[in-house]
């Protein structure tokens, strides 16, 4: 199993994200053995009360200068709502100036006030975002791409320069529907705040998906983003990720996203919670840390890697 770390690209309304302490979080997990850090993703999020969001792929950018090897990610990054040739040029960019580190967690977005201002209609998303994940699945990874269609019109394009790795392109998302998308046509499925129990139920369906799609299943990636929050009870743990994921979070409600998805309490208790991910299947285990807090980094660096490190 692999872990990584989300950042705070996003905070709740009033609070003034600290880049600083953003760049220290990235360099620290590189530093400490994490396999990937990853952004949030939104253009507007709130109105009266505002959440302060950086742009997801500048953010990833600007971590690549002052890291080398830690992978880059999105989760999940809204395609629906952007040009697929204008994103395709800057991921592919991206992916060359890190020299390939660049993984895209994606989903075509909840949110309707985002879809009004980019002038994307909000109630054919599902359909606009398999279109546009496609073509830039195509953009990033091939040359000579044509495409026509009834607003696009690709003759012969190729984006260079172009790094010689790959990009994984994930889907996000929690419906049968998009869970078959996933297995048909992604580099793997992406959750959030799912337990073991559905996270294994919800990969079975993009298996299966794959499996009918003449896919191998075996190498699709399998990812979940979940809160870490240690402390020396189980209950002061409880309660400090209740705290923050109701400060933080607007979790789905046509989905089975909890709380109850954290691993919290003891480091003994974390352990145990992180081995039924593991048994669930999940590859890569993201764990947002409690209030953005950097000694939880630490602590499960030092306390949760090397018990599930393959050396």
């Amino acid at each position: 199993m692999r872990f990584g770390i989300a950042l705070e690209s996003f905070t709740y309304p009033g609070k003034t994200l600290d880049i600083a302490s953003i760049y220290l979080m990235a360099q620290r997990a590189e530093a400490l053995g994490f396999d990937s850090v990853w952004t949030w993703d939104h253009l507007l999020l709130g109105s009266r009360r505002v959440f302060p969001v950086l742009d997801s792929l500048t953010t990833l950018a600007s971590i690549g200068a002052l890291t080398s090897k830690i992978k880059l990610g999105t989760g999940v990054l809204i395609l629906a709502l952007r040009n697929p040739l204008v994103v395709a040029k800057v991921l592919s960019t991206i992916q060359y100036m890190t020299k390939g580190r660049l993984v895209i967690g994606s989903a075509s977005g909840w949110y309707e006030r985002e879809f009004r201002a980019t002038g994307t209609d909000f109630k054919r998303r599902g359909k606009i975002y398999e279109e546009r994940f496609k073509l830039v699945q195509k953009l990033v990874n091939e040359t000579d791409v044509n495409y026509e269609s009834s607003s696009i019109l690709l003759e012969h394009a190729t984006l260079e320069p172009r790094s010689a790795e790959r990009i994984p392109m994930l889907m996000g998302g929690y419906s049968d529907s998009v869970l078959s998308r996933a297995g048909r046509i992604s580099d793997g499925w992406i959750s959030y705040y799912y337990t073991p129990t559905d996270y294994h139920e919800s990969w079975s369906k993009v298996e299966s998906a794959a499996k009918d799609a003449g896919r191998d299943r075996n190498s699709l990636k399998r990812m979940n983003i979940v809160p870490l929050s240690i402390a020396s009870t189980f209950e002061e743990a409880d309660r400090m990720v209740k705290d923050f994921t109701s400060r933080y979070m607007d979790l789905p409600k046509n989905s089975k996203c909890t709380v109850e998805s954290s691993v919290r309490g003891t480091i003994k208790e974390c352990l145990e919670q992180v081995q039924e991910y593991a048994k669930a299947g999940v590859q890569d285990l993201i764990f947002i840390p409690c209030n953005y807090d950097i000694s939880v980094v630490e602590k499960a660096a030092r306390e949760i890697l090397p018990a599930f490190s393959s050396e």
